[in-house]
């Protein structure tokens, strides 16, 4: 099985997104996308935790091998303990990811950024999108709060 993995960040906004998408004889089975407010965070934080996601769901799936399509090249690096960070948001993910590794057979495999690699393009645009959806789910609500008491 192959998974393709993207994070974004937003540093102005603390806003990290993440995307996945299960590749199966070159269609997309199942994508799925998110965005949260993430303090201290960055880009490597919010990929690795796209690679969380993934391993969540092959583990909901029941899913023991899979290969991990990514275009950070880190990646790997920290799955099996070959560079460590200071940082301490980044270490929380990468124990995970550890844990999880001895569950599920991963390997990874680098793909190059912003080239014609069709699905690594999806989970890019996917994950920035799901913080454009996220910022538009914030305006609304804060919207319709702000409606709600004008009308009281």
């Amino acid at each position: 099985m192959k998974i393709y993995v993207d994070g974004s960040y937003n540093e102005s906004l603390n806003l990290a997104g993440y995307a996945f998408a299960v590749v199966e004889n070159e269609e997309i089975k199942f994508a799925q996308k998110e965005a949260m407010i993430l303090r201290n965070g960055n880009s490597v934080t919010a990929e690795l935790i796209g690679v969380i996601k993934a391993l969540e769901y092959c583990q909901n799936q029941g899913i023991q091998e899979v290969t991990i399509i990514h275009d950070y090249n880190e990646i790997p690096m920290f799955a099996f303990s070959y560079r460590k960070t200071k940082n301490p948001s980044i270490n929380s993910y990468v124990r995970k990811l550890r844990e999880m590794r001895e569950t599920i057979k991963v390997s990874f495999l680098k793909v190059k950024a912003h080239t014609d690699d069709r699905f690594n393009n999806y989970v890019d645009e996917l994950s920035r999108k799901s913080i454009e959806e996220f910022l538009e789910r914030l305006l609304k609500n804060k919207n319709n709060s702000k409606h709600s008491l004008e009308n009281r």
